[in-house]
């Protein structure tokens, strides 16, 4: 801490008034908040003997700022990997959504709020891939401060669907899924809190997990809300994103999200290739029918499930009787959950054992400090909703949506005790138009997050989910969700390989880049 001068008694004064206490309440505590300060002082100069000769890895590749000026506006850095490269991910291109940690490249968060960080390490799972022999090409755009599932907020400029320019390519993991559907990355990284690789990956035509929650460490990606982040995998193919899976998943002590959760089986890739005969398909109706879906694609999904029964599964009728209720559930455990977790704690969190990132945490609260008009629209709100509704609920409906949501798993439990696999679409319209202008808060917000309806659910349950294109409407790709039971995430990879191989081949853009 910094040898500033403080004014106790006018910051007691200060914060007693915020809690309605009396000057009576508050007497004589100005040696206790300067003992605690001095306490502080100490931890800063004891961790700077403990860790100021940490090592710090040296970075091995160079770094160039693109910063979106691409012809998708896709790219934030490209980087040129020095590395010796060797192992099961050797020859892939890897690119990381520009809110995961790369050692060495600047973190933006998709805006301009984070200004000047850089990581001195790569996320757990960024590591991981690397160290599988995955070549490192640079980061990705992401949408601002990841508060949005279509590609329109990011500072950099829209990023441009790979199949009609003027649309959404879906985010908030939107630069990763127009680079794999262009090919210009064979595997990509990204981050999940309602639907954010699965909406990329529906609208621009490729392959994304979801996986189980807690099975990729999330260590070094920025926090959300923790018991909803989740570590997206993203790829043209299923096969690519099992190579992925089979690099990255696999216990830390440094995430708590892993407490508890067992590692897969075996290697998804060698399950790829088993037949689907009697597999159990349930079409979830509750996920058909919302208020804005396209009848042209509900049908699509309807029929690719159906289509299923040809490669030996038996197809189904799925219930899940809160699905439609899950983006009510979602919305206060989000917005308090977040509020605490990017906006009170500095992306950090709280009362776990995780790894802390004290660098982070310090460059985000003095961007807030000085620098919160630079929030985009959506944070703003949600900081703002979420003070407001905390203070006037008095947690009590967040501790609703909480326990709404141990139902929804429960329902979700029990569709998949009769069924191995769920069906329903990714997201209920086609990419919608981009924004050409400045556009009323109200219609922001709705474009912003009009695709979560049927992803947002199982960022609550934890349950795993793919997307997969199913076909092309007006030349636009149709995304089909599958879930799953918890660990049964090589099941989902097996059933999308089956449809990539039998039935649907991933799509190629018009621009003819992409690479099989």
């Amino acid at each position: 801490m910094t040898a500033a001068k403080h004014n106790d008694a006018d910051e007691i004064a200060r914060v007693a008034e915020r809690f309605h206490l009396g000057a009576d309440d508050v007497a004589g505590i100005e040696m206790a908040v300067g003992n605690s300060r001095r306490t502080y002082g100490r931890i800063e100069a004891l961790a700077e003997v403990v860790f100021g000769t940490e090592t710090v890895p040296a970075v091995d590749w160079t770094v160039e700022r693109i910063g979106g000026a691409d012809e998708h506006h896709a790219w934030m850095y490209r980087t040129e990997d020095r590395r010796t490269l060797a192992g099961p991910l050797a020859g892939a291109r890897l690119v990381v959504k520009d809110s995961i940690a790369v050692a060495g490249v600047p973190m933006t968060l998709g805006g301009d709020f984070l200004r000047d960080f850089v990581p001195a390490r790569s996320a757990l799972a960024v590591e991981r891939a690397l160290d599988a022999g995955a070549e490192l090409v640079g980061t990705a755009v992401c949408e601002d401060l990841c508060y949005s599932g279509s590609s329109f907020t990011s500072v950099t400029g829209a990023v441009l669907n790979p199949y009609d320019q003027t649309r959404s390519a879906g985010g908030s993991s939107s630069g990763c899924g127009v680079l794999l559907a262009t090919g210009e990355a064979d595997l990509a990284l990204g981050t999940d809190l309602g639907g954010s690789v699965r909406n990329p990956a529906a609208w621009s035509g490729i392959t994304a997990l979801k996986p189980t929650f807690g099975l990729v460490p999330y260590t070094g990606a920025v926090a959300t809300e923790f018991s909803m982040d989740h570590l997206g995998l993203m790829a043209r193919t299923a096969r690519d994103v099992a190579r992925l899976l089979d690099a990255v998943a696999g216990y830390s002590d440094s995430d708590p999200r892993q407490a508890g959760v067992p590692a897969l089986e075996g290697p998804a890739v060698e399950t790829l290739d088993e037949g689907l005969g009697g597999l159990r398909i349930g079409i979830v109706d509750d996920g058909f029918g919302w208020a804005g879906s396209d009848p042209r694609l509900d049908a699509m999904v309807r029929a690719a499930a159906l289509s299923l029964a040809g490669l030996g599964a038996k197809v189904g009728a799925a219930s899940v009787p809160l699905h439609k209720q899950a983006t009510d559930i979602h919305a206060p455990i989000s917005c308090e959950g977040g509020l605490a977790t990017v906006f009170e704690q500095g992306t950090q969190g709280a009362n776990h054992l995780g790894v802390y990132d004290g660098e982070l945490a310090r460059a985000f609260g003095e961007a807030l400090e000085t620098g919160a008009a630079r929030l985009p629209l959506n944070a703003k709100a949600s900081l703002i909703a979420g003070t407001i509704l905390r203070a006037e609920s008095k947690g009590r409906v967040l501790a609703l949506a909480q326990r709404l949501r141990r139902v929804l798993r429960a329902q979700y439990d029990a569709a998949l005790a009769e069924h191995d696999v769920l069906v329903m679409p990714t997201c209920p319209m086609l990419p919608h138009r981009l924004p050409t202008g400045p556009l009323p808060p109200a219609e922001h917000q709705r474009l912003a997050f009009q695709m979560h309806d049927n992803n947002c659910a199982t960022n609550l349950t934890g349950h795993p989910a793919l997307s997969l294109p199913c076909g092309l409407i007006d030349g636009l790709p149709v995304g089909m969700l599958l879930v799953a039971r918890p660990m049964q995430d090589a099941l989902l990879l097996n059933v999308a390989h089956q449809i990539q191989t039998h039935l649907f081949a991933c799509p190629t853009p018009p621009s003819g880049r992409a690479r099989s």
